[in-house]
C-alpha cells in the first residue's frame, strides 16, 4: 500500500511543479495629452523558451491591433502590460495595450 501511494506521489506532486508558474508584470506608459477620444485596448501573445529567446513582434502587433481601431491611425495616451508566465522550460509573454484615439 505504501508503495502504491508513493507511485501516485510522485506524478502528481510533478504535475503541480509542472502546472506551477511564476508570474512577473512590467507595465509602462506613455502620454501625450489626448483626453477626450475614444478608448481603445489590444493584446498580443507568444512565447519563449528557456528565456534565451525572447517573441519577436508582440509588441509591434499590439500597436498595430491599437491603430487599427482609431480612425485616423493616432492613438494617444498608451499604456501597456507586460505579463510573463514562466514554466519549467517555456515562457509566455502576453502584452496588454490601452490607449486613447486621436
Amino acid at each position: 500500500m505504501k508503495r502504491l501511494t508513493a507511485i501516485l506521489a510522485i506524478p502528481m506532486i510533478a504535475l503541480c511543479v509542472m502546472m506551477s508558474g511564476c508570474v512577473v508584470l512590467e507595465s509602462s506608459s506613455i502620454s501625450s495629452g489626448a483626453t477626450g477620444g475614444q478608448k481603445v485596448s489590444a493584446s498580443a501573445s507568444d512565447w519563449g523558451v528557456l528565456a534565451l529567446t525572447a517573441p519577436y513582434g508582440v509588441t509591434s502587433a499590439a500597436n498595430s491591433q491599437l491603430a487599427s481601431q482609431c480612425q485616423s491611425g493616432k492613438v494617444g495616451n498608451i499604456q501597456t502590460e507586460l505579463s510573463m508566465r514562466n514554466w519549467v522550460l517555456v515562457q509566455v509573454y502576453s502584452v496588454t495595450a490601452e490607449g486613447v484615439c486621436e
